[in-house]
């Protein structure tokens, strides 16, 4: 199972949050934070989270529904999805197989990681179960070796979830050459549609397989990073290893 963190280091004064985070996570974070804190407050909360327990409060939350889906029972999924927590120089990720190949590969904590969850379990129709095989180990090996600066190409399968354009832009990201980038208006001229750039974007935003579908690799017209799910410093730290400015990018 994917690692959720203990609160017990947080200081005494948010014994009462850390109460409702451990039970009632399922409520509107942001809502509570409002209505509960100061903005003074909710900074210092936020603050010692990062200090103390490593993470944001936020991404506690997800990390603990994450959890909470990955441990369900679901009536009429009878296949099983290989599931396995892959620890990385740039923190945990979630890894899931289907039948054919990997078909989720997050970091833990990160934006839509429930909603990502939820669609992998509705398409195949699974049960989540961890555990080590071939395709685990394999990836374990290959994003040991990436991360080495080592792996430039990946053997690990895929099993890619989504609409007919998302697989197209999917597979455009896959032609991207390690150490390169691309913008969002470059790769919606490859795909012939040069005025897509907003659904391209949003396709990549989609793509549920970090890493191995390069979307790490799609930057501004203007250079500058932009949307990623799992942190622009991930992201920044994904492609100065790439060039070869960093071993490992750690934070």
């Amino acid at each position: 199972m994917i690692t959720l963190p203990s609160l017990n280091a947080l200081p005494l004064k948010w014994n009462d949050i850390r109460e409702q985070l451990e039970t009632n996570f399922s409520a509107d974070f942001e809502a509570l934070l409002h209505e509960r804190f100061t903005e003074h407050e909710a900074k210092q909360l936020e603050q010692d989270f990062i200090d103390c327990i490593d993470c944001t409060p936020e991404e506690y939350v997800r990390i603990r529904r994450a959890v909470r889906l990955l441990e369900t029972r679901y009536p009429d999924s009878p296949h099983e999805l290989t599931a396995a927590a892959v620890a990385t120089p740039l923190g945990e990720m979630l890894a899931v197989f289907g039948g054919k190949g990997l078909c989720l590969l997050e970091f833990v904590g990160q934006k839509h990681m429930e909603q990502e969850i939820m669609a992998v379990q509705k398409a195949l129709h699974g049960q989540f179960i961890f555990q080590e095989n071939e395709q685990t180990q394999l990836l374990r090996q290959e994003l040991d070796l990436y991360f080495q600066g080592r792996l430039k190409v990946f053997a690990t399968p895929l099993e890619t979830i989504g609409t007919a354009f998302q697989q197209q832009v999917w597979n455009a990201l896959l032609t991207i050459p390690y150490g390169e980038t691309r913008s969002y208006k470059e790769q919606a001229q490859q795909l012939g549609n040069p005025k897509a750039i907003r659904a391209v974007a949003a396709a990549n935003g989609q793509n549920k397989v970090s890493i191995l579908i390069p979307c790490h690799r799609v930057i501004g017209s203007d250079g500058k990073l932009t949307g990623y799910a799992g942190g622009l410093n991930r992201k920044q730290s994904l492609l100065a290893l790439e060039r070869g400015e960093v071993q490992t990018a750690l934070f």
